[in-house]
């Protein structure tokens, strides 16, 4: 049986940067997990007051409303804004949110995953490029929805 220094020794070197974008993908995703996910400040009192239904909902959202929010977070690191209106306009999206309280908590985790992404980015001083939050919004999918993801 192989020592533990053995096991340490044999596993492949991460880089740093997919290290720390595993650490914050664990964080954001254990933040959604025990829904609602922490809010530090609110900037915008009329968010905060449109948000006001989601925050207060007992348990946790649908799964495909995180699957929804996690696609159009990830859309919008591409900065496909077009394919997202088109979605939004779509049957599909409304058959993936079949009412106003799972629509308004995948805008909200949405809006929750990007705002946490580029406010990471800009703590890491530039380190981490748009690209980069791409890949750690396809962490976080990875880590909530476990291959069972929705690609527009």
């Amino acid at each position: 049986m192989p020592s533990r220094w053995e096991r340490v020794l044999e596993q492949k070197p991460q880089e740093l940067k997919d290290y720390v974008l595993d650490q914050v993908a664990d964080a954001l995703s254990e933040d959604l997990r025990n829904f609602p996910p922490p809010i530090e400040e609110w900037l915008d009192e009329a968010l905060k007051a449109r948000y006001a239904k989601v925050l207060a909902r007992m348990g946790r959202p649908e799964l495909e409303t995180y699957r929804v929010a996690l696609e159009m977070a990830r859309e919008e690191m591409l900065r496909e804004y077009e394919l997202i209106d088109r979605f939004c306009r779509s049957s599909e999206y409304r058959r993936l949110l079949p009412n106003e309280l799972e629509e308004q908590t995948a805008h909200f985790i949405t809006r929750y995953l990007v705002d946490s992404g580029l406010a990471f980015q800009e703590f890491a001083k530039g380190k981490f490029n748009r690209r980069d939050l791409l890949t750690l919004m396809e962490k976080i999918e990875e880590r909530l929805l476990r291959g069972y993801r929705l690609r527009l």
